[in-house]
């Protein structure tokens, strides 16, 4: 089942998600008086959104997690496996999906490159609004759908919200999918993620940079950032 749920709604419900996105806002936020006054500091302050919340201290774990897999037309199917037994076997059942700064997650609606449009119809299916900034709940039978939408939204489309966080609804882990497909995921309070868990999933962890695995050349096919193609 997918709900479309408001920020506000996260942030009065969901403590630890919540200072995640506030330490990042504090983090990003910036004192340049260009952004203060007018139209463009009304909508800088309007997109950092949960600066005023006071933050939590709760401690956090790091790590990236990926497999081998070159074939970016089967990517997202074998990703959402991969991601649905993984959670399956950490007890979680309901996902929060949202990102660090109040944007619309669609960033380039006119990019017309296949897979984008594609995921961007599904989107625009579940929302009726490619504009939409707000929040999603999801079951993990949704999950497949959202792994796709949110792949090729962070991986074409750069001026989308950086971070799309999926996040445990009991708020013990959340993750999110960089450009190059790989998994970065937090641990909030316990580690629960251990290195048997990974590896009997097939999946490894990364130390260092995330590197693209679809193609030979550093330029990502489909990725633009200016609003018209």
């Amino acid at each position: 089942m997918i709900e479309l749920i408001t920020r506000k709604l996260v942030f009065d419900t969901y403590k630890i998600i919540t200072s995640k996105i506030v330490e990042i806002q504090k983090s990003m936020l910036d004192d340049d008086p260009l952004f203060e006054d007018g139209d463009d500091g009304k909508w800088y302050m309007e997109m950092h959104d949960a600066i005023d919340i006071p933050p939590h201290d709760i401690r956090s774990y790091y790590s990236i997690i990926s497999f081998d897999h070159t074939d970016i037309t089967t990517f997202t199917i074998a990703l959402s496996e991969k991601l649905t037994s993984l959670l399956i076997k950490l007890n979680v059942s309901d996902l929060i999906v949202i990102s660090d700064l109040k944007l619309s997650f669609v960033g380039n609606s006119d990019n017309k490159y296949p897979p984008f449009q594609k995921a961007t119809q599904k989107f625009n299916a579940i929302t009726k609004d490619l504009e939409y900034d707000e929040a999603f709940k999801i079951s993990l039978i949704d999950l497949p759908t959202f792994i796709e939408i949110i792949f090729w939204i962070e991986r074409c489309d750069a001026r989308a919200p950086e971070f799309i966080y999926f996040c445990d609804a009991d708020e013990k882990i959340a993750f999110y999918l960089c450009k190059s497909g790989s998994i970065h995921i937090i641990e909030y309070a316990n580690k629960i993620l251990s290195d048997d868990l990974i590896e009997s999933l097939e999946m490894h962890l990364i130390n260092g940079y995330c590197e693209e695995k679809f193609s030979s050349s550093s330029k990502i096919e489909g990725r633009i950032s200016s609003r018209s193609v």
